[in-house]
């Protein structure tokens, strides 16, 4: 499910995550909760040294969708491509 806009869990605070603060506890390397393969970013997260900042929700989304590409395609390569050098992805974006 999707939530986030609002500050509040719903039905995800009955799932057993571990909270702080009605927050959602996540590793900084994955962003996963206590729960393996369910991850939590952006203001509804805590961990130590967390700045609400909306360039830390981009870092956060970033470093999550790494890890959820190995749980959907375990031991398949990650390639990053830049809007900046890709002629590939300016063709799909019509700036090349």
């Amino acid at each position: 499910p999707f939530f986030g806009l609002t500050m509040k869990l719903g039905p995800v605070a009955d799932w057993g995550l571990e909270l702080n603060d009605n927050l959602i506890v996540v590793d900084t390397k994955k962003f996963e909760s206590s729960i393996p393969g369910i991850f939590a970013i952006g203001d509804i997260n805590h961990y130590p040294g967390k700045l609400k900042l909306i360039l830390s929700g981009f870092h956060e989304a970033a470093l999550m969708a790494q890890a959820a590409k190995s749980i959907v395609s375990p031991g398949e390569r990650v390639v990053f491509q830049y809007t900046t050098s890709s002629t590939k992805l300016q063709k799909k974006l019509g700036v090349a």
